[in-house]
């Protein structure tokens, strides 16, 4: 993909409703508030991650998010939604993330690489007032990505084959999201992920709603591991997530400062699995 390759090609990330995202994907956002941390977090949910009034609305306790799915071979996104421009995502990309997605060898897997990473440059430009592709990135010891000049402003991406999302704030912030689909192997993908009790409730819960119960618990564990900048150095299994509606950390190691009050933002529980986690607890 080169910065003009597929510049007609429009709408290749066609931007998802809050509703049309919950049906279709687990996702979670953590943030560890730096103040009035007793204050719930406001979402803005965004429906193009180029947002011209962001820089002035974005307060402390706002987080901005964008989330898209990733259309394969299309011209044309459905008429019902935004889509990020091909072309404009290639013209904000520097020359090592343009290397970074032609490195890929899944053609999804290039268009999702582009998206979320043009819908951060657009995201953080906005809020910023500064232009994107004029925006530059380090990373952490542990690989966290960040703005280079701008440390007030913090930002987290994700992303699937079938989709990506951006989440900033002035705050750390962390956010994941996964495909609902039922999930092979659930056991032993659950012995790396999950604690004692939470495999003790996935296993209890009735076979259709344990995927989807794996998923909320592991999209919550990925958000807060990415919002502490830790990622996987810290295993998964080692946190214990009450997993409900207000999603909370019960127990994490001392050095996530699990004393923190860290906050979750995560879609509502359909009612099967509310009833299901509501009881087991």
């Amino acid at each position: 993909m080169s910065r003009h390759q597929d510049a007609g090609v429009r709408g290749f990330a066609a931007s998802l409703s809050a509703t049309e995202a919950s049906k279709a994907f687990a996702w979670a956002i953590a943030i560890k508030p730096e103040a009035v941390p007793s204050t719930p977090r406001q979402l803005r949910w965004l429906p193009h991650p180029e947002t011209r009034d962001l820089a002035d609305e974005l307060q402390s306790g706002e987080i901005a998010l964008w989330m898209a799915m990733i259309s394969e071979h299309r011209a044309e996104a459905d008429s019902n939604h935004t889509g990020l421009d091909l072309a404009q995502a290639s013209a904000v990309l520097d020359a090592a993330e343009i290397d970074r997605a032609l490195r890929l060898v899944h053609d999804t897997d290039r268009r999702s690489f582009a998206a979320s990473h043009a819908g951060a440059r657009l995201l953080l430009g906005s809020a910023l007032n500064q232009k994107p592709d004029d925006l530059r990135f380090l990373s952490s010891t542990l690989g966290k990505p960040m703005l280079a000049d701008t440390p007030g402003l913090q930002f987290s991406i994700s992303h699937a084959r079938e989709a990506v999302t951006v989440a900033i704030a002035r705050e750390p912030i962390g956010v994941d999201l996964e495909p609902l689909r039922e999930l092979d192997h659930l056991g032993e993908i659950s012995e790396l992920v999950l604690a004692a009790d939470e495999r003790a409730v996935v296993a209890r819960a009735p076979a259709a709603l344990r995927s989807r119960l794996f998923l909320r618990y592991w999209t919550l564990k990925e958000a807060l591991l990415k919002a502490a900048g830790f990622g996987f150095s810290i295993p998964p299994n080692t946190i214990l997530i009450d997993a409900g509606n207000i999603p909370a950390v019960v127990s994490a190691p001392a050095i996530l400062e699990a004393d923190t009050q860290w906050q979750f933002i995560a879609p509502a529980l359909d009612p099967q699995l509310a009833e299901w986690i509501n009881g087991a607890a």
